[in-house]
């Protein structure tokens, strides 16, 4: 019950406010705001829609040309080279004490 009057009291601290503000700048900004939230909302579930209507579709395309076995061999060989690639070792470079003055890289790089 608390929470209904609670809920009641913030409905009505609304309507005050846009009665107060009716059709100012600052209700304008809310309502397109509210309505931009709205419809990227719906795009978002349409989006997620279509990704499961296409992993339907690419689960059943495998099942019926029997390529769901090369299909996660192919992704078993991917993660293999992921691995592989991660696991390598990086090259470790030397450290300068102090940083060279320009004289004497240059010195330096005449002699090699």
């Amino acid at each position: 019950m608390a929470n209904n009057e609670r809920l009641t009291k913030r409905v009505k601290k609304m309507e005050e406010w846009i009665a107060e503000n009716e059709g100012g700048p600052t209700l304008n900004s809310f309502v397109y705001l509210v309505d931009a939230l709205r419809g990227t909302t719906d795009r978002l579930q349409e989006c997620e829609r279509m990704f499961q209507h296409q992993r339907n579709l690419m689960g059943q395309y495998f099942t019926e040309r029997d390529t769901m076995e090369d299909w996660n061999s192919w992704l078993a060989e991917q993660e293999e080279n992921k691995n592989a690639v991660q696991e390598q070792e990086t090259e470790e470079v030397s450290v300068q004490e102090e940083a060279d003055s320009s004289e004497e890289a240059i010195e330096a790089q005449e002699k090699e």
